[in-house]
């Protein structure tokens, strides 16, 4: 039996290795046959009460009130755990809880869907249809991501730039090959030297046969030479010798071109050598020097034409005063006859006098003639001399330099002073910049280059359009380099009509903004040239005509880039990096034009880049709007297809919305500071408002979903899903005005799309509640078996109905109806619809359980797989009512609703939605209890037989011997419950047995003869072992529903039970004290008194002080009471007599003062149940006297029992008690005691009680 017990107690839905495979007969045949009591009916449910109304006001998936109990429990304090035997035994389950116990949805049965043609379905698909719609599109995006860019030049502005006509092509190639044939300067290493292939280069990049190319070169070669020009910048000098007494010099510098044909003789003898005859120390006076150069440094003054000197000719730079560190940056501008062979050479000389060398150097290059710069420069030292000896312009050094090895970039370098002989003292060096440049005599001002900076940037377009022909891959991955052979070309065009660096980076930003409207380069490329101008550009380094030009090169890509972005959505999709790239890199070349100084020079009048995109953007909405409306609405045949054609649109602009939100608003406001979404919604909303508003009065009416449905009519049959459809995309629509800035959501709206909505939705509550309730009756007649694990069942009409359920509220939430308190009405239809629903499968299922004979009073009655599967269908749709609460928003509901302000606000929701699904529940619940309650009913005569057996057992069998039987019928009739139960039915069945187990101990302990305490004490053990058997180690009832009151009764009465004779008095005066304590009434009057023990002594005193208040006995409406002090029970204190006080006449408050002494050891004082007793009585001369009440006072509550020292007799408080009657308790120990009948103490102790009862009566 115990290896029995033990199988089903360790069965687990979970785990368990004893668990009988699928279709075993284990899991499915009934395992236990119960008579039938003929005197034993099921018990009446009880209603659920007011704690589980809150419990269901709590809005989570557990809010709904626990399961009802038969019979009513209260919590007990835990009491502590039978410790039985070796052979005690407990439940072995391994399942705790089957709380994540669910139906899944393959276990419907598809007969019951297509009944009504998969109603709630279609409609819960539109989300899954919405978000597969999104997924297709992301899936979209995925597959263009990689693809090409779409082509910029369908969309953006034709090019309106000057094309060169076939005469102005050929004047630029024979340019080009002039260029070429006279190239000047050393090659480096970043250009091409050889010129052979320099004339192949431009042959090719200008598309030129070989005969014409003989005959342009032929016309180049004609041309007139250029003249070299040598460019010199003398910048600064450093560490000078100091020449004046006060530790500086005035250095100026003195330079020229030495020809190739000099005259014979050292070349550093070329100057008088008594320049440096020596040092002298002299003292010059301190006055203000005038600049003498100032003719010298800025060529293109046309005021000072007349005081420039021929470029061959010595010049001077200005004289800066008192340092050894000058700055002069100072221009200098030389024609060169030979430049091959010329030589630079350049003096620093101390300035002492005015117009000393200076004007010796002024004077001598007023002649002409002359050969050999040593002779001149030896002529102005003499010249200067011949004024005044004594003001000699002293020597600081000197540069020579040959003009052969200058490279075509230049040389820009620090060059050591160099003396004239070994004699020479001199240190110090100085910072110059030397580049070669050409000019041609053609009648143009030298400083009029703008037809050399036009050619460069034409020259610059042709040789970008040959590389980017050239590039195999899309133009726009072209890095812009250009080959050698193309740099060396454009470098010695530069150079060679002194075009400045500023105007090579003009260039370089126009012709590439212009190629890039013919083939899209790289805005990286761009921007980089952006930069380059940004950081040359300086005031006035530009023409009027350069600057007009740039200005129109500017306008043009800004308009080309406003066209693209015009059509952004085709031109640069989100989807494509490579085009969401270029997006980017275009913004940034339009933020980095607009923050140019050059750009603000040159365009004064333009406007600010946010508001000419913010106007592109809006008028790109509109006309793609326009095209999108169109594309939609040439598909509507018939007006019918206006609803579908809503629906399309609105998804169009949802996808639109949110490519918007997610990819454009991010660049456009970091890099143009403009908010596209924001833009963009608001304008597309409001279009979108007006369509919409237009035809859903048309689409409504046609629908019959304008107005409210007529009570009495008829319900309507069917319903499409397309309206709910439309509903969804506005819905969606809608939500994204989240991302808006919150004072512009005033002004929209579709925000307010439910409101087209509220008829339509409540036609189809009415639908779905015929449709829910036609397929509840469905599923139960088309019912089958399922199991959810190896041994749990249920049936395929519990998954129909729950997912039914959770369809019908899944359908809701996926409206989201905005209006929390405009929603209050449908939600309340919902769950009174569901909760309706939900009883009816429970009516349906119980009366399928019936007719299947469950409550038949004939035949056998069996614990069949039948009965376990409905109320496992009845516990899955109850639980499928508590995700309600949260579902749908209760709590929201509810704050909106007292956010109202609104009369009765709180009432409506917290009784109408709340209390419905508790009734709901509480009715499921009866259902359940039930059919549990019959099991336990049917079982009960077992019970009773088993527990008679128990108490009739021979006194020698132990209790867990004695109790078998009864485990061994409980265990075969649990383990087919165990198996196919949910626990929490399981449960309900085990504390419905575990009540009957009670009833039936307590019916023995109230019906059977009374047998002696030992077979008591048996029963109290079994009793314990009953406990842990039920308890099963906190796997099978909670110790709370065990230990219930009636438990606790039970126990008590046990306990009593088992007692000898002089426990159970004993312990009656201890209830009595127990009574006296709770005793609060004073009815029948109080009793004072003092009392105290004298351990020394081993005396209790006693004082009865008074009385008051006591009841009239006698006919005059008063008494004459006195007072009888005893000490109880008998048994303890054998010898003590009974003690009174005197009479006291007339009166219902006496006043006794007398005082007693009762000598008694502290052993006695301090035995359970030890009381002092005072009773009250009334005199009567003729009749018996009267009783009038009793105070018990335990002896452990006396001062000094304990042992501790009382002082003063007289200061002890006085003790107050109220008087009581003695009242017939049914369980109590005096009625213990009544029953043993042979015990003669027992009887006499209870005579005596009688006797007393008999008197207060």
């Amino acid at each position: 039996m115990m290896e029995r017990m033990k199988q089903w107690l360790g069965i687990s839905r979970e785990s368990s290795p004893t668990r009988s495979p699928p279709g075993s007969p284990a899991s499915h045949a009934p395992v236990s046959h119960v008579s039938r009591p003929s005197n034993v009916s099921p018990s009446k449910p009880r209603s659920i009460d007011q704690s589980e109304i809150k419990k269901a006001e709590m809005a989570t998936s557990s809010s709904l009130p626990a399961p009802a109990r038969r019979r009513s429990r209260s919590k007990s304090p835990s009491g502590r755990q039978r410790q039985t035997s070796s052979g005690s035994r407990t439940l072995g389950l391994t399942k705790t809880s089957d709380d994540e116990t669910f139906l899944p949805r393959e276990h419907q049965n598809p007969e019951v869907q297509e009944s009504d043609g998969n109603f709630f379905e279609s409609f819960t698909a539109l989300a899954w249809r919405q978000e597969n719609k999104r997924l297709r599109l992301a899936s979209e995006d995925e597959k263009e991501a990689e693809k090409p860019p779409p082509s910029e030049t369908k969309f953006g502005a034709k090019p309106r730039h000057h094309q060169l006509s076939r005469k102005e092509y050929e004047l630029l190639y024979i340019e080009v090959l002039y260029t070429i044939k006279h190239k000047i300067g050393t090659t480096t290493s970043c250009h091409s030297p050889f010129i052979q292939d320099l004339y192949q280069y431009a042959q090719e990049a200008f598309g030129v046969r070989p005969e014409d190319h003989a005959r342009l070169l032929a016309k180049a070669t004609e041309e007139k030479p250029p003249i070299v020009i040598l460019n010199i910048t003398v910048i600064e000098a450093k560490g000078l010798l100091a020449k004046d007494a006060d530790g500086f010099s005035d250095p100026y510098c003195m330079l020229g071109i030495q020809p190739s044909h000099r005259s014979e003789g050292d070349p550093n003898t070329m100057f008088s050598s008594d320049e440096e005859s020596g040092t002298r120390t002299k003292e010059k006076e301190r006055r203000g020097l005038r600049k003498f150069s100032t003719s010298l440094r800025k060529k293109k003054d046309k005021e000072l034409v007349k005081d420039l000197v021929p470029a061959k000719y010595i010049q001077t730079t200005a004289v800066i005063p008192n340092t050894l560190n000058p700055e002069w940056n100072e221009k200098f501008r030389f024609d060169l006859d030979a430049a091959r062979t010329d030589r630079f050479h350049l003096d620093i000389w101390d300035h002492d006098e005015e117009f000393s060398v200076i004007d010796a150097a002024k004077s001598l290059n007023e002649v002409s003639g002359f050969r050999g710069l040593g002779r001149f420069f030896k002529q102005i030292a003499q010249s200067a001399r011949t004024k005044n000896d004594s003001s000699i312009d002293d020597f600081l050094g000197c540069v020579d330099i040959g003009l052969d090895n200058i490279p075509s970039v230049g040389l820009d370098q620090w060059y050591q002073l160099q003396g004239r002989s070994s004699r020479s003292n001199i240190q110090g060096e100085i910072h110059l910049k030397l580049k070669l440049a050409t000019r041609e005599d053609r009648g143009i001002p030298e400083d009029d280059n703008w037809t050399d900076v036009k050619q460069h940037e034409d020259l610059m377009c042709i040789f970008i359009e040959h590389e980017v022909r050239k590039f195999n891959d899309p133009s726009f991955e072209w890095t812009g380099d250009l080959p050698q052979a193309a740099l060396t070309i454009l470098h010695q065009h530069a150079i060679q009509g002194d075009v400045t660096e500023v105007q090579q980076a003009v260039c370089r930003w126009m012709a590439h903004s212009r190629q890039h409207a013919k083939y899209p380069l790289s805005y990286s490329l761009l921007l980089a040239h952006l930069t380059d101008l940004d950081k040359v550009w300086k005031p006035a380094t530009l023409s009027r005509d350069e600057e007009e030009s740039l200005a129109e090169s500017f306008n043009l890509f800004i308009e080309y880039c406003l066209t693209l972005l015009h059509r952004q959505r085709e031109t640069f999709p989100p989807s494509n990096r490579t085009a969401f790239l270029r997006l980017e890199g275009m913004f940034r070349c339009l933020a980095n034009i607009y923050s140019m100084k050059v750009f603000k020079k040159c365009c004064p009048f333009q406007k600010e880049l946010h508001s000419e995109i913010t106007a592109v953007v809006k008028r790109g909405n509109l006309d793609w709007y326009d095209r999108l409306y169109s594309s939609c609405r040439s598909q509507t045949k018939r007006e019918e297809d206006s609803l579908q054609s809503l629906i399309e649109l609105t998804n169009h602009l949802n996808a639109d919305i949110y490519r918007g939100s997610q990819y454009y608003n991010s660049i456009f406001e970091s890099l143009v500071s403009v908010n596209y979404f924001s833009l963009t919604y608001r304008q597309l909303e409001k279009m979108l408002g007006e369509e919409v508003n237009q035809d859903i009065s048309v689409i409504l009416k046609k629908m019959d979903c304008d107005r409210e449905l007529d009570s009495l009519g008829a319900p309507p049959q069917t319903m499409g899903t397309t309206l709910f459809e439309l509903y969804l995309a506005l819905q969606e629509f809608a939500r994204y005005s989240n991302n808006l800035p919150p004072g512009e959501l005033r002004s929209l709206a579709i925000c307010q799309y439910y409101e087209w909505f509220g008829f339509a939705v409540s036609k189809w509550l009415c639908i779905a509640r015929h449709k829910a309730l036609k397929r509840i009756r469905k599923a139960v007649e088309l019912d089958k078996v399922a199991q959810v694990d190896a041994v749990v069942k249920y049936s395929t009409s519990a998954v129909d109905v729950c997912c039914c359920f959770a369809q019908i509220t899944e359908f809701w939430k996926q409206l989201s109806w905005p209006d929390l308190v405009g929603a209050y009405q449908f939600v309340h239809r919902l769950v009174e619809d569901i909760s309706n629903g939900a009883q009816l499968y429970a009516d349906l299922v119980h009366e399928k359980l019936t007719a299947a004979g469950y409550y038949d009073d004939e035949g056998q009655f069996d614990i069949s797989e039948q009965l376990c599967i409905t109320i496992n269908n009845i516990e899955q749709v109850r639980r499928s009512l508590s995700v309600l609460p949260e579902s749908l928003e209760f709590n929201a509901i509810q704050r909106a609703l007292e956010a109202t302000g609104g009369e009765g606000a709180e009432q409506l929701d917290a009784h109408s939605l709340r209390k419905k699904l508790c009734q709901a529940d509480s009715a499921m619940i009866r259902k359940i209890t039930q059919v549990v309650d019959r099991v336990a009913d049917k079982m009960r005569p077992d019970i009773k037989k088993d527990v008679f057996h128990l108490n009739w057992a021979p006194e020698s069998l132990p209790a867990d011997d004695a109790v078998g039987d009864l485990l061994e019928y409980l265990d075969s009739n649990l383990l087919t419950l165990n198996n196919n139960l949910l626990k929490t039915n399981f449960d309900r069945i085990l504390e419905s047995i575990w009540v009957e187990v009670l009833e039936e101990f307590k019916d023995v302990l109230d019906n059977e003869e009374v047998r002696p305490p030992i077979f008591y004490q048996r029963m109290f053990d079994a009793l314990g072992l009953l406990v842990d058997f039920f308890h099963a180690k906190g796997k099978g009832l909670n110790m709370e529903d065990i230990l219930s009151q009636q438990f606790q009764e039970l126990r008590e009465l046990l306990t009593f039970h088992k007692m000898d004779t002089t426990s159970l008095i004993e312990t009656f005066y201890i209830q009595m004290a127990e009574i006296q304590k709770q005793q609060e009434s004073t009815e029948f009057g109080v009793l004072n008194f003092r009392a105290v023990y004298r351990y020394d002594s081993h005396t209790l005193y006693v004082e009865v002080l008074s009385a008051k208040d006591l009841i009239p006995l006698d006919a005059n409406g008063l008494s004459d009471p006195y007072v009888l002090v005893q000490l109880c029970p008998d048994h303890v204190f054998p010898d003590i007599t009974v003690q009174s006080t005197q009479v006291v006449k007339k009166t219902l408050h006496p006043l006794f003062e007398e005082s007693f002494e009762f000598a008694v050891n502290p052993g006695q004082c301090q035995h359970k149940g030890a009381t002092l007793l005072f009773t009250v009585m009334d005199h009567d001369l003729v009749f018996q006297n009267d009783f009038a009440g009793e105070v018990y006072l335990a002896m452990e509550d006396v001062p000094g029992v304990s042992g501790e020292e009382v002082k003063g007799y007289d200061a002890l408080s006085i003790i107050s008690l109220p008087l009581i009657q003695p009242k017939h308790k049914a369980y109590g120990a005096l009625q213990i005691l009544a029953k043993r009948v042979w015990d003669k103490e027992a009887q006499e102790f209870v005579k005596k009680r009688s006797k007393v009862e008999e008197q207060a009566a």
